[in-house]
């Protein structure tokens, strides 16, 4: 008897075992570097396998002070049929160096977050849960915009130069 109850136990604490290890194997993350923004966008494509992920795109701030960032999963199914490629709870953080929460998106599809942010170094991670039949794919994209007033002198300046070519034409 007690070596039956012995065997049930250990088949028991056996399954148990291998239970949690495919739900911890179900997690990813991944590291990314976007170097410093530019108004060039930095994109990147993911596709990962279901269950939930977490990941990281490390970047910094130079001369131009807002970053725009977005992210939109790439669902492929739905409309009556079971989704092939899906992500579920798709949302953006936002976090400086100090491990400080700056931004979180709404959450969804597509997700956008906004900053404007100091000289320095920052990252986002990008989380949900792939939950398609073989995963789930994002599209994340995040770029340095230059401030209203930036654009006002850019314009100002083409403006002399229009004045001066002018000037130039008619003497």
């Amino acid at each position: 008897m007690i070596r039956t109850l012995s065997t049930r136990f250990t088949r028991l604490l056996g399954a148990a075992a291998l239970a949690l290890g495919l739900a911890a194997g179900n997690a990813s993350a991944s590291t990314f570097s976007a170097g410093t923004l530019t108004s060039a966008a930095y994109v990147n494509s993911q596709t990962l396998p279901v269950g939930s992920f977490l990941d990281t795109y490390n970047f910094s701030i130079g001369a131009l002070p807002t970053a725009l960032s977005s992210s939109v999963s790439i669902d492929l199914g739905g409309s009556g049929m079971p989704y092939f490629l899906h992500i579920s709870g798709l949302v953006l953080k936002l976090y400086d160096s100090g491990n400080n929460l700056l931004g979180t998106s709404l959450t969804g599809s597509p997700t956008f977050l906004n900053a404007t942010l100091a000289t320095g170094a920052y990252y986002m991670t990008v989380g949900g849960t792939a939950d398609g039949s073989s995963g789930g794919a994002y599209l994340f994209s995040i770029a340095a915009i230059p401030e209203p007033g930036q654009w006002l002198m850019l314009l100002a300046g083409v403006a002399m130069l229009g004045v001066m070519v002018r000037r130039r034409a008619a003497i």
